[in-house]
């Protein structure tokens, strides 16, 4: 599989913030160069230098991409030795600065797979088909989220909650608490005008999942959809930052068409060590009718064999 990207369009911008500690890679409002790897990073508030932490990693991380090929698969063992070699140079960092510091990842990269997403706190990462729907949205770490899960507070309550911001993973410097934990997301069913959205909780608080879906279903071009979304955030309490991608073709070698025609299309999903199968929207939604069909089929066929029968 060869997964063909239109130009990204990127922003990251201050906010009502005196320092930025929102970080990305590539760190380019219109990304050069054709790359295949994406990281949105947002320093913690209420530690030290979480700027320095936040472009440490998303440099790092970015960076050591460089060397891996992906013209092959990439996975969860290759995404763990980038992210180990980035928080052993956070470690260094944190002990020439003597002060601790943490941030968030979201981390997209496209290989001969699929994309493969990988998140950490509440940097968040959509995968969107227009006229379909958002397909995935990583569930952020935090401590609304987790309530929101555990039934303590509805959806609507976690909106305006007063810890909204209070995250319960982040990356850390080693001996900084226990490691966080990614979770991570394989997915093979990509398709030409398939939409990726990476942003830090500065943006997706300023635009809720119905609206940015509506955006970026909208028929106005990519650089366009940016720019209303950077717009919408121009008011954020936070750093706000955004890349988004748009899937400009999926090519697929003979082989691998032949079993794309032969089977549905899922993906594979390994979240913390747990996995599961997740299916389209679309794929679900045929199955439906497909279901409903065959049942009037079926109950047709029942009525006439008892009307065949009375009156023989």
């Amino acid at each position: 599989m060869e997964i063909r990207l239109s130009q990204p369009y990127s922003f990251c911008r201050l906010g009502r913030r005196t320092t930025q500690e929102d970080a990305r890679f590539p760190d380019e409002d219109i990304p050069r160069g054709g790359g295949a790897v994406f990281l949105v990073c947002d320093g913690v508030g209420g530690i030290d230098c979480g700027e320095v932490a936040s472009h440490v990693i998303a440099d790092s991380v970015g960076n050591s991409l460089g060397r891996y090929d992906l013209s092959k698969p990439f996975g969860v063992s290759d995404f763990g030795k980038v992210l180990k070699c980035a928080v052993e140079k956070l470690t260094v960092a944190s002990r020439h600065i003597k002060k601790d510091m943490a941030t968030t990842l979201a981390f997209l990269c496209f290989h001969s797979e699929g994309a493969f997403m990988a998140h950490i706190g509440d940097s968040r990462i959509y995968h969107i088909r227009p006229g379909v729907g958002v397909l995935h949205q990583t569930s952020d770490h935090s401590l609304v989220n987790a309530l929101v899960h555990s039934g303590n507070i509805t959806p609507e309550e976690a909106i305006d909650h007063p810890r909204k911001n209070v995250i319960t993973r982040c990356i850390r410097p080693i001996g900084n608490g226990e490691p966080a934990v990614a979770s991570t997301l394989q997915v093979s069913d990509v398709e030409k005008g398939d939409f990726f959205f990476l942003c830090s909780d500065g943006v997706s608080h300023c635009i809720d999942d119905v609206g940015l879906l509506e955006l970026v279903s909208d028929k106005m071009d990519d650089r366009a959809k940016i720019r209303k979304i950077e717009d919408l955030c121009r008011y954020s309490p936070d750093n706000n930052t955004a890349i988004l991608i748009r899937i400009s073709d999926v090519v697929y070698d003979a082989d691998e068409a032949s079993k794309k025609s032969l089977s549905d299309s899922y993906a594979f999903s390994e979240c913390d060590g747990h996995s599961s199968l997740t299916r389209p929207l679309k794929s679900l939604n045929e199955e439906i009718v497909e279901t409903r069909d065959e049942r009037k089929k079926s109950l047709g066929s029942r009525i006439s064999d008892f009307f065949i029968r009375l009156f023989n």
